[in-house]
């Protein structure tokens, strides 16, 4: 794990405390951290870890040896406590490995050049190898005998062999590639070249773009068959010549190009600037990565910075933010080859965590993955996040999904969708307005249900119209995650009511997790929102007595991971309660501070699972006690059907009952709620923003008598 180099400790007393920048070894503690990782590595491909020697002298220069050459650690072929003395001469006549471990990567070729060539010349076993590390580049140097000269090769982390064996050089596979760490600083590293190389700013990005391409295009035509050679090679260390590698790197380019064009913001072109020794520099450091298995993190931060650097687009009004994306999609557990679809897509954050989720069974899953929104810089967003990662075939259109519902009729398994909503966001075309049932006025009946009438609204809100539209394109018995604001949930106002009482007829209701305040701030929203999963009926009901009642269950999500306060969205991690030090997972990243993950559990292991069986689809259930689901039936008795997450917590329910249970007066007994903008007489007023307004209750007349007890 890099650590941050902002971390900072206060004491109460002494206020910031300071240390030294480097150990007593001269590592920096981002070195230290990375030859753990280093040495971590190699036990897992077979090192015994009684080999290693931390920090061994390689060599002893000057008046009496006291200038002293050293690596980061080395691993000999016998455990490290039988070597009788700690001589240079000792311990090169064990090593089998010597590594050299730095910060960063800005002074690479330097580093390899006067440290780690130099220890494999001092080297007195002809097969000892050097291993270099930093936060971009893995490498392997050997020694070579050709002709009676002595000539040290270089290649990418996959050629580390077996515990004592030798180094032989092999072709990449798909399966020896390794996930990309960070692409930010991967990428930084060859704009880096290519502006050693004297390509201006504008042709560094549009040859940044062409490898991507290639990239992506050579993973997916070989991702079924791990095996096999890739087309992308690190060909300097398989001793392809220059001019081979480039004529091999342009026809992949050219395929690629020609594969994606259609799906890309801007046409590029196709022929490649680079001449074959650039390509050979570039290619030891992209070659050996894996793009379309990064970590989603990683993809996202990388992509964030490269579109706003080519394409100029600020792309923070787009994303939702990953915890929310995944934790959206686990819920509503799709399944392999169902289709998943989003109308209003955005950025495709929510098709991005569906098909990670899914292509772990089935690696075409982008075919079932559908894209759509009217904005043409929201499908090029959209676009280039689903290529990054790992789709290879991108159904994400530009249409208008309010205009043109017809077209996708009970067409989709899943639909996920965050929609745009707003009171001042609304739908006035009256040809759109018609294909909706929300697009109509709505009267109440005697039976206290909303009927709708033939009279067309003048506009009606998007975001309601987005709902029905998302319940439209689900086949019957499909599933539905859908954001939305509290407002549409718990607003008592007829307008919602009607929403509600038009959702509770056309589908079920799976569970409801409400949302902080700010969740998506950084997107310029802010709003209170919940999230809303929803089985669509195969029957609309007409009258709730008629439904079977079912459970549902419900959360409330206090930690999102990130300070949700302002629109940076800073990370917040996990912390030992007694010494503050971060919690990190099992590959060594810090762990997020949020609820998401048990509220997973609590949700597809709670009662609600037993009326909805896609909740543990495919998942080991077990009894988790911390589960909270209610009854439908409470809300049907509820006069204005509020699906409001907070009225049904746990909490509040649990201190409801308790309040029950004494003496009690309901406030609705002993007073009148006069809805807003209205008068007692139930006159519509219009309020005066620069007036002063006093809060008033009326009491009723009652008989406290009656009281519940």
């Amino acid at each position: 794990m890099a650590l941050s180099n902002n971390l900072q400790l206060f004491c109460p007393v002494r206020g910031l405390l300071t240390v030294n920048k480097k150990s007593k070894d001269g590592l920096t503690a981002t070195e230290e951290s990375y030859r753990v990782e280093a040495i971590r590595y190699l036990i897992s491909k077979g090192y015994p870890k009684e080999n290693f020697w931390i920090e061994p002298i390689i060599k002893k220069f000057g008046n009496g040896g006291r200038n002293c050459f050293r690596s980061d650690f080395a691993v000999l072929d016998i455990p490290a406590c039988e070597v009788g003395s700690n001589t240079p001469d000792e311990i090169l006549n064990h090593s089998l490995l010597i590594c050299e471990v730095k910060r960063d990567n800005s002074k690479s070729d330097y580093v390899k050049i006067t440290q780690v060539k130099p220890m494999l010349d001092f080297a007195i076993n002809q097969n000892t190898i050097g291993l270099y590390w930093d936060n971009i580049e893995r490498r392997v140097f050997w020694i070579e005998i050709n002709n009676n000269k002595k000539e040290i090769k270089e290649g990418p982390i996959s050629f580390i062999p077996s515990f004592g064996l030798s180094v032989k050089t092999k072709p990449l596979t798909f399966k020896t590639i390794e996930p990309a760490e960070n692409l930010l600083d991967t990428f930084a590293r060859i704009e880096d070249v290519l502006h050693q190389a004297a390509f201006d700013p504008e042709k560094r990005y549009e040859i940044i773009l062409q490898l991507l391409l290639a990239k992506i295009f050579d993973e997916h035509q070989f991702e079924t068959r791990e095996d096999k050679p890739l087309e992308i090679q690190d060909f300097q260390a398989i001793g392809t010549t220059p001019e081979m590698a480039l004529k091999k790197m342009e026809s992949v380019v050219k395929r690629a190009v020609s594969f994606y064009s259609k799906h890309l913001p801007n046409k590029i072109s196709d022929e490649l600037l680079l001449n074959g020794d650039q390509l050979l520099q570039v290619l030891q450091i992209l070659a050996p990565i894996k793009i379309t298995h990064s970590k989603r993190d990683v993809v996202q931060t990388f992509y964030m910075k490269f579109a706003k650097d080519l394409y100029k687009w600020d792309l923070a009004q787009y994303f939702t933010p990953t915890t929310v994306t995944d934790f959206l999609v686990e819920i509503v557990n799709p399944q392999f080859g169902e289709h998943v679809a989003d109308p209003a897509c955005g950025s495709a954050d929510f098709l991005v965590a569906a098909f990670r989720k899914l292509r772990q069974y089935n690696p075409g899953y982008a075919d079932c993955v559908w894209g759509i929104d009217n904005s043409p810089n929201a499908v090029q967003v959209a676009v280039l996040n689903m290529l990054l990662n790992g789709d290879g075939k991108t159904n994400i259109n530009r249409d208008d999904s309010l205009a043109n519902v017809s077209d996708y009729l009970e067409r989709f398994d899943v639909i996920t969708c965050n929609p745009p909503f707003g009171s001042k966001i609304v739908e006035k075309r009256k040809a759109v307005l018609k294909q909706y049932d929300l697009g109509f006025e709505w009267e109440l009946g005697k039976d206290y249900y909303y009927n709708k009438t033939d009279k067309l609204l003048s506009s009606q809100e998007t975001g309601i119209l987005f709902i029905e539209t998302c319940i439209k394109e689900c086949k019957p018995g499909g599933r539905i995650a859908i954001i939305l604001p509290n407002g549409y949930l718990g607003n008592r106002s007829p307008k919602y009511r009607i929403v509600r009482e038009w959702i509770l007829k056309h589908t079920k209701i799976a569970a409801i997790i409400s949302l902080p305040r700010f969740t998506f701030k950084s997107s310029g929203a802010d709003v209170s929102a919940s999230v809303l999963y929803l089985e669509k009926r195969h029957t609309t009901i007409k009258l709730f007595n008629e439904d079977h009642i079912y459970r549902f269950a419900v959360e409330l999500i206090e930690k999102v991971g990130w300070d949700a306060g302002n629109k940076k969205a800073q990370p917040i991690y996990k912390r030992n309660k007694d010494d503050g030090s971060l919690i990190i997972d099992k590959d060594g990243d810090p762990i997020l501070d949020c609820d998401f993950m048990p509220a997973v559990d609590r949700i597809v292991n709670s009662d609600a699972a037993n009326c909805f069986e896609w909740l543990n689809k495919n998942r080991q259930s077990h009894y988790n006690p911390e589960s909270w689901s209610i009854g439908i039936d409470l809300v049907y008795a509820d006069p204005d059907l509020t699906l409001d997450p907070k009225r049904y917590g746990r909490k509040v329910m649990q201190l409801r009952e308790k309040l029950s249970k004494n003496p009690h007066v309901l406030l609705g007994n002993i007073v009148d709620f006069i809805p807003e903008c209205q008068t007692s007489d139930g006159l519509k007023i219009r309020i005066n923003k620069s007036a002063i307004y006093n809060y008033c209750i009326v009491l009723k007349k009652v008989d406290l008598g009656s009281v519940n007890n």
